[in-house]
């Protein structure tokens, strides 16, 4: 019984934080990009590394960058069409109500329209094939989701022109798929570049390998040649020289003379 009364508890308290928001249009702006910030701060990503966002941007900026490998990026706007939506739960009598969703919905097909006519699809210059959409509610995802009989759907309607339009978990689901991506791509480089250096030590130790055998013939001849050097050459050269001095001895023994008698 106390669970279920937090949880009605909860329930009207987020209720009331949604009216607030509603009512508010700096609040309905600001609330957009918080939800974003929150799911990518969930999934670990980081602000000039796997996204850019462009907070309090001019009109023509996409309020959100992400970075995809090989260059690529995908934009996204966050500034969703409220004003209706939010005077639809205000507005008084049936007739009221059914303006103000007529309205909002034609808010939001004509915003789709207007990100068409921005660069946020350039596949030339390194964009995706299409841009995102944020709809920072699950209720008002499944509104635009579910036309009546006879209504144009919205969804279908923005990936015609190439807008492809996210509630929070579907956004989570979609930047889940870009970390992954992300970090596969890096792995995959990383694998290539370890293969390319294997193969360039590879290269350079069978060039070491060939400059010490070759240094080794040439110690092992250059020992040979000292041995050769220290040990025959030497012996020849010191028979002549022992020679010579034997002779030298000799000629020193013949001038001595045998001193004369004096009887």
């Amino acid at each position: 019984m106390e669970q279920s009364n937090l949880g009605v508890k909860d329930l009207v308290e987020s209720t009331s934080s949604l009216n607030r928001i509603l009512s508010s249009s700096q609040a309905r702006g600001q609330w957009g990009e918080r939800m974003v910030s929150d799911i990518l701060d969930h999934l670990g990503l980081k602000r000039g590394i796997n996204y850019e966002t462009q907070s309090g941007s001019r009109e023509g900026k996409p309020d959100f960058t992400f970075f995809l490998p090989q260059g690529k990026r995908v934009n996204m706007d966050v500034k969703f069409p409220w004003d209706h939506y939010a005077a639809m739960f205000s507005s008084d009598g049936a007739a009221a109500k059914e303006d103000e969703r007529k309205a909002f919905l034609k808010d939001v097909k004509g915003h789709i329209k207007t990100l068409t006519k921005r660069d946020y699809v350039d596949p030339a210059g390194g964009t995706l094939d299409f841009v995102l959409m944020f709809i920072p509610n699950e209720g008002i995802y499944a509104f635009v989701n579910k036309p009546k009989t006879g209504e144009e759907n919205l969804v279908e309607f923005a990936m015609k022109n190439k807008v492809l339009l996210c509630s929070p978990i579907t956004l989570f689901a979609i930047l889940a798929m870009v970390r992954q991506s992300v970090q596969s791509f890096h792995l995959e480089s990383r694998a290539l570049e370890i293969q390319d250096l294997v193969q360039t030590f590879r290269h350079q130790w069978d060039k070491f390998v060939e400059k010490m055998d070759s240094m080794g013939k040439s110690l092992t001849a250059a020992q040979k040649h000292y041995d050769d050097l220290a040990t025959t050459r030497r012996n020849q050269l010191e028979k002549p020289l022992d020679k010579i001095g034997d002779l030298q001895l000799g000629q020193d023994g013949g001038d001595l003379l045998p001193e004369e008698s004096t009887d």
